[in-house]
């Protein structure tokens, strides 16, 4: 049985105060959950979860590209065929008046959700030291996210899981990859992983 570190129990706490059960009220008779618009309290504490993301994933770039400035501020030059990453982009309508705030909460946490494997890979690429703990830390608060937003959707049922075994075969194309070609995905990987984060921390801080 695998144990997390210290410091991931501590922020699971964290998360797990996000959004008292205060926040929300329960139907009498029913189990289910009426999902309420969050609080500015709440929307803050989101808030500071995916910029403690956006901070990680970026110190992981720094890392995989020993501090080299061009190497972190490139956009890595490497072919996408093989990668089905989740993007969010002005137009997808979150940012403009008059936004569907549940259609874009479905689509943060489904991009969320398929950026899973991606982080599964490279956490198992890292296997010693700071790097190894971060790639651990950031898939464990990424999940910690998706269950935060997951209460705010108002119809689940909209999520999209990614399927078991297409993910399955993409970890088995990663890695066939040549070794320099692993380090390029990883880069590619982090670095559109931390523009979907910097879309999704716009949006939530506009709701």
């Amino acid at each position: 049985m695998k144990f997390f570190s210290i410091a991931s129990l501590g922020l699971l706490l964290v998360v797990a105060t996000a959004f008292p059960a205060s926040e929300f009220k329960r139907e009498k008779g029913e189990n289910s959950v009426i999902r309420n618009k969050p609080t500015r309290a709440s929307s803050g504490k989101t808030a500071g979860q995916i910029s403690y993301l956006i901070k990680e994933v970026f110190e992981m770039r720094k890392e995989l590209c020993k501090n080299d400035e061009t190497c972190i501020k490139s956009h890595v030059a490497v072919s996408e065929n093989h990668l089905n990453l989740p993007k969010m982009t002005e137009k997808d309508g979150c940012f403009q008046t008059g936004y569907n705030r549940d259609n874009y909460l479905v689509q943060i946490t489904s991009g969320l959700l398929e950026f899973q494997v991606y982080l599964r890979y490279i956490r198992n690429k890292f296997q010693e030291g700071k790097n190894k703990d971060r790639a651990e830390h950031v898939q464990f608060s990424s999940k910690a996210l998706i269950e935060i937003l997951k209460q705010e959707v108002k119809d689940p049922n909209k999520i999209v899981f990614p399927s078991p075994t297409a993910n399955i075969h993409l970890l088995a194309k990663l890695e066939s990859q040549n070794d320099w070609q692993k380090v390029m995905t990883m880069q590619l990987i982090l670095s559109n992983f931390e523009n979907f984060l910097q879309f999704t921390l716009r949006a939530v801080r506009k709701a």
